[in-house]
C-alpha cells in the first residue's frame, strides 16, 4: 500500500512512529478523532493546512519537509507557529504574485486554481488549501514556511514543473 501514498502521508506516519506517539496521542493533541489520523496516514483523507501546521509544531519539522518540498531538515531558525494568520499568508501570496508580475487570474492558472480563491487568500478571507500552498511553493520555488510565517527569511526552494494535461497528450501523440 505504501507505494500509493504521497510523501505527506509517509512522512506523517514516519514522524509519529519516530517520536513514539500513538495515533491516539496525536489525535488528542490535535483534538480530532484517532480514525482521522489513520485516514491521513493511509491516504484516505486530505490534511488541512491548519492541522499540518500543528503537526509541524508537534514534531518540530518544517512545513516544507512535511509537504515533500525538501527531503532533509535544514538548519534555518524555524519558529514552529501553531496558529494561522490568514492576513499574513495573504500578504506573502500577493508579494509572490507581484514579484512574478502576474495578475490574480494568471497566478491562479499557473497553480491550477480559481482566481476567486487567490483573491480570497490574498485578503485573508479564506484559508489556503494545502494543495494550493504546495503548488505555489513548487511553481515559484518559495518555502511554505516563509509563506505561513515559520521563518522570516525568504527561502528559495527548487521549482518543480507540473505537466498540464494538454502537454501530456502532446507527448503521447509525438511518441506514437
Amino acid at each position: 500500500m505504501e507505494e500509493n501514498l504521497t510523501i505527506i502521508e509517509i512522512r506523517l506516519k514516519h514522524l509519529r512512529e519516530r517520536t513514539g506517539y500513538s495515533q491516539i496521542e496525536i489525535a488528542q493533541k490535535l483534538n480530532v478523532n484517532r480514525s482521522l489520523i489513520a485516514l491521513w496516514e493511509n491516504g484516505y483523507a486530505n490534511i488541512s493546512l491548519k492541522q499540518l501546521i500543528k503537526l509541524s509544531c508537534i514534531y518540530q519539522v518544517p512545513i516544507d519537509y512535511l509537504l515533500g518540498i525538501i527531503d532533509k531538515i535544514d538548519n534555518y531558525p524555524y519558529k514552529y507557529i501553531n496558529k494561522i494568520n490568514l492576513k499574513y499568508i495573504g500578504i506573502k501570496l500577493k508579494e509572490i504574485r507581484k514579484e512574478n508580475n502576474l495578475t490574480q487570474d494568471k497566478f491562479a492558472k499557473k497553480i491550477d486554481t480559481k482566481r476567486s480563491s487567490i483573491s480570497y487568500y490574498e485578503i485573508g478571507k479564506m484559508m489556503i488549501s494545502t494543495a494550493d500552498l504546495k503548488q505555489i511553493c513548487e511553481t515559484f520555488g518559495i518555502s511554505a514556511d516563509y509563506i505561513i510565517g515559520n521563518i522570516s527569511k525568504k527561502i528559495i526552494r527548487v521549482k518543480k514543473t507540473k505537466l498540464k494535461t494538454k502537454d501530456i497528450k502532446e507527448k503521447i501523440k509525438v511518441n506514437n
